[in-house]
């Protein structure tokens, strides 16, 4: 069942989710090149995001508390926002969760920066409180992909939304499914599965944007 939007909610709501939204996916960009060009001989395909912050990482400190951080409080604020400007239903609250904690896994980072390399024999504390966060979010994807594809069917004009989310579920599961560390293309699985999700939350955001 779908319900509109309240009708309190300004014009100017969306847009500023929408501009919130991009600014968010835009950090992730951000950091990740950024912080793999400092990072020397780190490798995008075999390698973890979350190693350009680990204990050990040059410039670690600033990865994490200037960039993954920042991501991670504006795509849980852009999720907050989209769900309260779009119209409500039970697939869009529960997508827009699943992208909330998908993004609390970026403030998960910030705080918690996994062990050196992100591979420890015994791991940590701060280095399972990291795999906990992110992990939670990253098992999410797929179902939160679906659910989102489907809310849109019940906002106007949102068909690429909905293409965008029933497409993007397959590719996070693929992901998903092989983020083991053994694996020599660990990193390009990972971006695969973080940017099904990223590019639905910047196609959201720019149709926000554009209402």
């Amino acid at each position: 069942m779908t319900r509109p939007a309240p009708a309190e909610t300004p014009p100017w709501f969306g847009r500023t989710a929408g501009l919130i939204g991009l600014l968010g996916v835009a950090w992730v960009l951000a950091l990740t090149a950024i912080g793999g060009a400092a990072y020397p001989g780190y490798d995008h395909i075999a390698q973890y995001i979350s190693e350009l912050g680990a204990r050990g990482a040059p410039h670690a400190a600033i990865v994490n508390l200037a960039g993954f951080l920042p991501a991670g409080v504006l795509t849980c604020t852009f999720a907050v926002l989209a769900w309260r400007a779009l119209p409500r239903s039970t697939s869009a609250t529960l997508g827009f969760l699943g992208v909330f904690l998908f993004a609390i896994g970026y403030v998960g980072a910030g705080f918690f920066p996994c062990d050196a390399g992100c591979r420890p024999d015994e791991p940590s504390l701060t280095h399972l409180l990291h795999t906990g966060i992110g992990l939670a979010g990253y098992m999410l994807a797929p179902l939160t992909l679906l659910l989102l594809g489907q809310a849109a069917r019940h906002w106007p004009a949102a068909g690429t939304l909905r293409l965008l989310g029933l497409a993007g579920a397959p590719v996070a599961l693929v992901g998903l499914l092989a983020l083991s560390p053994d694996l020599p293309f660990v990193g390009l699985a990972q971006r695969a599965l973080e940017s099904s999700v990223l590019v639905w939350v910047a196609a959201c955001a720019w149709y926000l944007r554009r209402s």
